[in-house]
């Protein structure tokens, strides 16, 4: 089995540089309704009979975003396969770029609102490649952690970017205190744009596009074994992708095929369903008004967005606990166990805000913000550490190559409608219904555990191409349990080309 090395972890950071882009431009609006600068510019009201209206402004801008970032990533699977990823990565880091510039400049909201939906399209692009080329650039052994990188910097981006809102605060300039925070989301999309010109592009896109020897070149680059001198583990690798993509090539590819054939229509429901179901937690409600929260919950001045703060930390750490232990436990444990234990935060959330913190209560209790609070953090423990990563991780690993970017589009996608379902209405939701809103979450997180524990088999250690096998798909090779035929295949095979490399290198 082909070993994970440095430079293919290298290879995955730089590339989850395109998840940080979108986290820290997600999160930075988030931090921006922090400020009262924010308010005081575009003369929003936050209390009164004002309030509505600035709520629906907030709507408005969140919905368009998400709609960008839709657009982006069903634009990004298609261009991913007809370009390359690593230029598709090229130009969605242009137009994140862009648009993060344009939004820090706006003088109106109209302005605002417009060039956050061109931001978003990059964002969502990113997100949508990012998953793929790291799934496909990874060994079947590490492919949680290298694909899980995508979770880990996704929420690094939400805490940097939290924390940068944190300290624009404390500036003089008001509009510095908004302006600033989306302002830089600029810098990881110059980084990440920067840093693709010396990654290799995906040896199974270049394989379906039939550059095989280019294929080779970069795999060997990026699997490349120092004690392993004849390449053996790398050969039989790619000698399954090889033989794999052949077989795949001949199948319908488009967005109609995976609605169509039932064994892709089956990977889009369960890559879906994943996405849809992780945010059906209520993470992104949680995450995107938590500054609304804790301002609910009593606490005022910066104390809001230092918790903040501290909650996307937590995520991140959590994330990376994921990253290292995923491979191990497997994805179906990480999923169950998350679930849960969200669901479970939510509860207690919702019981102590229904008991002792809803503003229109009398009964309003130290001790049950304090638990509040608490649940808040156990919940992003349970979700970053269980659910984020692998959730990414599932829905990127199923698809055969032949479909992979538009699945992946797919379950992005379904990821910012359900953003636009449950963020939109939030700011509004949160000030009128309050706790009754996140019962919605609770019963669609239960429906869920059920789902994943009947529906969702387990993939850990299995090559990309193995696992065409869970879903009725012929497997040409086997690697991780390959019978004396197709080991004695394999090896002729590989010896065949050891001998016309030893013929070049002679001739």
């Amino acid at each position: 089995m082909t070993r994970t090395t440095a430079y293919n972890i290298g290879v995955g950071v730089t590339v989850a540089m395109g998840s940080f882009t979108y986290g820290f431009g997600f999160a930075a609006f988030a931090t921006s309704i922090g400020q009262q600068g924010f308010y005081d510019y575009f003369n929003l009201s936050t209390s009164g009979s004002g309030e509505a209206y600035t709520n629906r402004i907030l709507g408005a801008v969140n919905a368009l975003f998400f709609f960008g970032a839709a657009l982006g990533a069903l634009i990004g699977g298609p261009l991913a396969d007809k370009i390359g990823r690593k230029p598709s990565l090229q130009i969605a880091a242009v137009i994140s770029i862009i648009g993060g510039a344009l939004s820090a400049g706006s003088v109106h909201i109209a302005m605002l609102i417009t060039v956050r939906t061109l931001q978003g399209a990059g964002l969502g692009a990113l997100a949508t490649l990012t998953p793929i080329y790291l799934a496909e650039s990874s060994t079947p052994a590490k492919r949680g952690m290298l694909t899980g990188l995508h979770g880990f910097f996704l929420v690094a981006g939400y805490n940097v970017s939290a924390w940068v809102g944190f300290g624009c605060y404390f500036s003089d300039n008001l509009t510095f205190g908004w302006r600033g925070p989306i302002a830089f989301t600029t810098i990881p999309a110059i980084l990440l744009l920067t840093g693709c010109f010396w990654i290799p592009e995906s040896p199974r896109w270049l394989l379906s596009k039939g550059r095989v020897e280019e294929a080779w070149a970069n795999l060997l680059r990026l699997h490349h074994d120092a004690n392993d001198v004849d390449e053996i583990a790398t050969h039989e690798e790619f000698y399954q992708m090889q033989k794999q993509i052949e077989l795949e090539a001949v199948n319908p590819s488009g967005y109609w095929a995976i609605l169509t054939i039932p064994s892709y229509r089956k990977r889009a429901f369960l890559a879906c369903f994943v996405q849809l179901a992780a945010n059906s937690t209520g993470a992104l409600v949680i995450n995107y008004y938590s500054v609304i929260i804790y301002t609910n919950l009593g606490l005022s001045g910066y104390m809001p967005l230092l918790l903040y703060a501290f909650f996307t930390f937590v995520g991140a750490i959590g994330n990376l606990g994921s990253l290292l232990t995923v491979d191990k436990t497997g994805r179906r444990f990480s999923l169950l166990t998350g679930f849960a234990g969200c669901m479970i935060a939510v509860i207690i959330e919702t019981v102590m805000i229904a008991r002792y913190v809803d503003v229109s209560s009398e009964r309003q209790n130290l001790a049950g913000q304090r638990v509040a609070i608490f649940a808040i953090f156990l919940f992003v423990f349970f979700y970053g550490f269980f659910v984020d990563a692998a959730s990414f991780i599932y829905s990127s690993e199923i698809y055969p190559t032949n479909i992979r970017s538009r699945g992946v589009a797919l379950a992005t996608t379904t990821y910012f409608v359900a953003c636009i379902t449950y963020v939109t209405p939030g700011a509004t939701a949160i000030a009128t219904i309050s706790w009754r809103y996140f019962i919605v979450f609770i019963c669609l997180t239960f429906i869920t555990i059920i789902i994943v524990y009947f529906f969702y088999p387990e993939t850990k250690g299995k090559s990309l191409e193995e696992l065409a096998e869970l879903f009725g798909d012929p497997v040409v090779v086997h690697l991780t349990n390959a019978t004396d035929e197709e080991k004695f295949e394999m090896d002729m095979h590989i010896k065949n080309d050891l001998v016309a490399e030893h013929v070049d290198r002679s001739s």
